[in-house]
C-alpha cells in the first residue's frame, strides 16, 4: 500500500485560523503537527483537507494534548491532539475508513488524541 499524503488541517479558535498537517487520526480525534498549537482545553473547529476528497471535512473538537516546544524528539511531536466532539455515526464511519488508508494496523500515535 502506498504512503498517503498528509492532510492539511485548518484549526479555528474563534475567528483565528492556525494551520497544520496530519497523517495521524481516527474516528475519535486527530494529532495535528503545527508550529503554534492551541492551549490545552481549547474548543476548536477543524477543516480537514484530504488529498483525495473534493471538499474539506468540518469538525468540532477539544484540545486534549498540546506541545508548543520543539524538542527534536520525533516521539514527542510539536503540535496538539484534538478529541472530536458531536460526531454523527456517519462521520465516525467515514473517519474510520479514511484512517484505515493511513494506518491499516491502527495509528501508533492515537494516544495523543484518544
Amino acid at each position: 500500500m502506498a504512503q498517503q499524503k498528509p492532510l492539511q488541517v485548518l484549526v479555528y479558535i474563534g475567528e483565528e485560523m492556525l494551520t497544520g498537517t496530519s497523517s495521524n487520526f481516527g474516528p475519535s480525534g486527530i494529532l495535528v503537527f503545527m508550529t503554534d498549537p492551541p492551549m490545552l482545553g481549547e474548543s476548536v473547529r477543524l477543516k480537514l483537507r484530504f488529498p483525495d476528497l473534493p471538499n474539506p471535512v468540518e469538525l468540532q473538537g477539544e484540545v486534549i494534548w498540546t506541545n508548543p516546544f520543539a524538542t527534536g524528539d520525533a516521539s514527542i511531536p510539536k503540535g496538539c491532539g484534538v478529541k472530536f466532539k458531536n460526531l454523527t455515526p456517519d462521520m465516525q464511519s467515514m473517519l474510520s475508513n479514511l484512517s484505515f488508508r493511513y494506518h491499516p494496523q491502527g495509528d501508533p500515535l492515537r494516544f495523543f488524541y484518544s
